[in-house]
């Protein structure tokens, strides 16, 4: 007889992707055609639910990939979540599917899910529980569409904010794994009425009751000369992310913004054989890819990457870790294409300059160019991010490695400090970033490799 020892989610983190498109967005590859050229995007295999029968098929290929819909809209990424088993006696895992719920003697009503997600960003900054934000589907076997409806105790009565929504999708003889689906919203604001009474045409909604929260005039603590130090250190950093009014270089007042951006639990259960099986995942919702053909230097994968297996790369370099330094590398040249190196290193206390502004605005340093004007020119930076990663397998990779921020240099702001690579990007503590530690470990390997093996010997 066929038993059930565990269930799983996976993937177990889901990120999607906001739009306001009906219709989600298709699948699609990053091909590499060229060593320093842009990735090409081509089509993949994508799913369409059907939305009176709630199951799946298949969108023919080939098709060109399409971020929005004929009305200009983008369509959002709504990512799936499949159910994986492993059989008692077995470590492998396998798709829970109509065939094992057949052995089973189970049908998919039999599964019983659950989704709760919320938007805590105001939260987060005034301390009040009554400023959560949050959706629940409740427990649910059927296969429609469960809307996520974002409370909050101060909220007008009868409002809510829309977080987006999940699906059981109802399995079938084509595609008979178990899947659930999480639509986002669709990327609007809402907050409270205007003291005019006209209406705020920034929103989609008027739903914050500002006699009930404090969300509408919040101030951070970021004066240290006249702020409470225990809330400082609970004020956003960097600073100044959400929307409101500037009323001098240390503060901000809220408008009482809210957006429709959430992250949550998928719970899943199955009663087996007198036992209850569940397992869980995370999903988030966040901003569309404005840049689809470009990764960041830093991402959750090197985050996680770094949590699972330690810092430090004390492991025999292999062409499968010069690859992955190639792609850091890839990674690096595809961010500086996306800035103004030259703005971001002005010495100006003009608003949203850059780096070198905020140096003097954090900690009062001299208000200087982080580099050489003439080096920071776009062009100038990206032709030298070019030709590393076409001399890669030579030494330039050493002064590359020599040059690496390490975690505790963040906070240098010495000329040195500061011209370390990457350079002109700060990470979420407001500093300068660094890659993982794990990242920097593996390209020192990396460069140390190529140094000690005799040309043309790391290519065999």
């Amino acid at each position: 007889m066929t038993t059930l020892a565990e269930l799983r989610i996976l993937p177990p983190f889901a990120i999607a992707r906001l739009g306001s498109s009906a219709e989600p967005m298709d699948n699609y590859e990053m091909n590499l055609t060229t060593p320093i050229g842009w990735r090409q995007l081509a089509d993949a295999t994508t799913f369409v639910v059907d939305p009176q029968s709630c199951e799946i098929h298949a969108k023919k290929r080939p098709f060109v990939v399409k971020f929005r819909d004929e009305n200009g809209k983008i369509r959002p990424v709504a990512p799936f979540l499949e159910v994986w088993a492993r059989l008692d006696r077995s470590d492998e895992l396998v798709p829970l599917d109509l065939n094992l719920l057949l052995k089973l003697g189970k049908e998919p009503r039999a599964l019983k899910w659950s989704v709760v997600t919320g938007n805590i960003k105001a939260f987060r900054r005034t301390g009040d529980p009554a400023d959560k934000v949050i959706a629940s589907t409740g427990i649910f076997s059927d296969h429609q569409v469960k809307p996520l409806l974002g409370q909050c105790k101060n909220f007008f009565e009868q409002k809510s904010i829309p977080l987006g929504s999940v699906q059981y999708i109802k399995p079938n003889e084509e595609f008979p794994e178990v899947r659930l689906r999480f639509t986002p919203a669709a990327g609007r604001v809402y907050g409270p009425p205007l003291e005019s009474g006209k209406p705020d045409g920034n929103l989609a909604g008027e739903v914050y009751d500002p006699t009930k929260g404090h969300w509408k005039g919040y101030k951070d603590a970021a004066d240290p000369k006249t702020d409470d130090l225990l809330k400082m250190r609970r004020a956003t950093n960097p600073g100044n992310v959400y929307a409101g009014d500037d009323y001098d270089d240390s503060h901000r007042q809220s408008w009482g913004y809210l957006d429709d951006e959430c992250d949550g639990i998928v719970e899943v259960e199955l009663e087996v054989g007198g036992s209850r099986l569940s397992a869980f995942a995370r999903i988030a919702a966040g901003p569309p890819t404005f840049a689809p053909d470009s990764m960041p230097m830093r991402t959750v994968h090197d985050e996680i990457e770094q949590a699972m297996l330690g810092p430090n790369f004390d492991s025999d370099v292999t062409e499968k870790e010069m690859d992955e330094v190639r792609e850091i590398v890839r990674r690096a040249l595809e961010t500086v294409r996306l800035m103004n190196t030259g703005q971001m290193n002005k010495p100006s206390k003009q608003r949203g300059v850059g780096m070198a502004r905020m140096d003097f605005l954090d900690v009062n340093r001299a208000l200087e160019p982080i580099v050489d004007p003439a080096v920071a020119d776009s062009l100038a930076i990206r032709s030298r991010h070019e030709r590393l990663l076409i001399a890669l397998d030579s030494g330039s990779l050493a002064w590359f490695a020599r040059v690496l921020r390490e975690h505790d240099q963040v906070g240098d702001l010495s000329t040195d400090g500061r011209r370390r690579m990457p350079a002109l990007m700060r990470g979420a503590d407001a500093r300068y970033l660094a890659l993982t530690r794990r990242q920097v470990s593996k390209i020192k390997a990396a460069a140390e490799f190529i140094l000690r093996t005799p040309a043309g010997e790391n290519e065999k």
